[in-house]
């Protein structure tokens, strides 16, 4: 007899078998680990904790380890925090913007900024599920609030995706997505909120906003780090605030004029109505409305919504009298305006009423090297100042230095 091999090979079906088995087990552990650092009441972690459905979760992981990103994620994601609700309320729904919200600000913070839901702006979610629908009996299935955020929201599983893709993998590599967020908020704390703006405002901003906004940090690579950079001060830089710095138009063309990047400007409203105004060029007083492409002007609430988008959409004028409308006015052409305020910068006009002006707060998202532009003239022009007050010059030369530095010296402006 012939000897017999002792090393005969497995057949292909038992090697299919076993790595089906042996994935299966990885995917255990991975959603095992993960369990570990997720809440179960809070979406979308709690999609981890649920008994059923466990192939979904499985191909969750296998979604965020492949090197593209995937339109399939979101959809799994909603599958999964829809199960056993045959549709969802409109609190479920608002649940969802602010625990998302609310893991989102988590990750961007450094560990000693612990973030609770005490500094969550529920206004925020109010004006997204007010954008479905303002009918409190709001209810939507699976597939029709998929197809919603798929339009309006595609962002919303984003800072979790990322999350997945750092930690969904060996523990080693755990332990660099640390270190990164780490390196990245080293030294770094959230930056005080105004009165206006606020931290839950910015992320719902951050996943809207055209990219000349966000792109003033070169060391930012994608929405996630871009949030820790404007959370942690670097990003955008405040330039004006009615309640700290005056409320009145000289004290808006002191600290708006003369900076040379994009700004965002909030407008709040007696009528519990706030618009943000993002410019891409300088404000300046013109005969012709300006803005570029990427400007736009949004209102935040009650209702979330794009109101206008394009070039040319700003007018301002504050001297030139019976060219126009004295203010500043948002719209295509004078006949054609969305939103106004007066020359006074009191009284606010609306798509929805005639109200008052509460406050303006108003950022620069240009980064230091724009705001040093700004300082540096703004010491110019005292520098000028200083000198017309000790060299003799005509009235009409020295109007024109004094309104050159932002001092009304003809109309002066009430303040409010």
């Amino acid at each position: 007899m012939g000897n017999v091999t002792e090393g005969t090979s497995t057949p292909p079906r038992k090697i299919s078998e076993t790595n089906s088995e042996q994935t299966v087990q990885i995917y255990e552990n991975v959603v095992r680990r993960l369990k570990l650092s997720c809440a179960e009441n809070e979406f979308p972690l709690s999609i981890l904790h649920s008994p059923t459905h466990m192939s979904k979760r499985y191909r969750l992981i296998e979604v965020v380890n492949s090197p593209r990103r995937s339109d399939e994620f979101s959809e799994i994601v909603v599958h999964l925090i829809c199960e056993h609700r045959p549709h969802l309320t409109r609190d479920d729904i608002t649940k969802l913007f602010r625990d998302c919200c609310l893991f989102d600000l988590k990750q961007s913070l450094p560990e000693h900024d612990k973030w609770s839901t005490e500094n969550i702006d529920s206004e925020c979610f109010n004006s997204l599920t007010n954008m479905i629908s303002t009918s409190e009996t709001i209810s939507m299935t699976q597939d029709k609030f998929y197809d919603w955020i798929r339009v309006h929201f595609p962002t919303l599983f984003y800072g979790f995706e990322l999350w997945l893709r750092k930690n969904a993998i060996l523990p080693i590599e755990n332990k660099k997505f640390e270190d990164s967020l780490t390196s990245v908020s080293k030294n770094r704390s959230l930056m005080p909120m105004p009165n206006i703006l606020n931290a839950t405002w910015v992320w719902l901003l951050l996943h809207h906003l055209p990219i000349t906004y966000l792109s003033a940090d070169n060391t930012c690579t994608n929405l996630f780090e871009r949030m820790t950079s404007v959370l942690s001060g670097r990003m955008w830089d405040h330039l004006y605030d009615s309640y700290r710095d005056g409320a009145s138009l000289n004290r808006f063309q002191h600290h708006t004029f003369g900076y040379k990047a994009p700004t965002l400007v909030f407008f709040e409203t007696s009528d519990n109505y706030l618009f943000c105004l993002c410019s891409d060029e300088e404000y300046r007083e013109s005969p012709k409305h300006f803005g570029g492409i990427q400007t736009c002007f949004f209102q935040l609430k009650p209702v979330f919504k794009v109101v206008l988008e394009g070039p040319h959409i700003i007018f301002m004028n504050t001297k030139l009298r019976g060219l126009s409308a004295l203010g500043l006015l948002v719209g295509r052409d004078h006949t054609h305006t969305y939103f106004s305020i007066d020359a006074d910068f009191f009284n606010v006009k609306h798509l929805h009423g005639d109200v008052r002006l509460l406050g303006i707060d108003v950022w620069g998202a240009g980064g230091q090297k724009s705001a040093d532009e700004q300082r540096d003239m703004h010491a110019w022009e005292g520098r000028q100042i200083e000198k017309s007050q000790k060299v003799k010059r005509s009235y009409e030369e020295e109007e024109t230095i004094l309104n050159m530095a932002g001092i009304e010296t003809r109309h002066q402006q009430e303040q409010f």
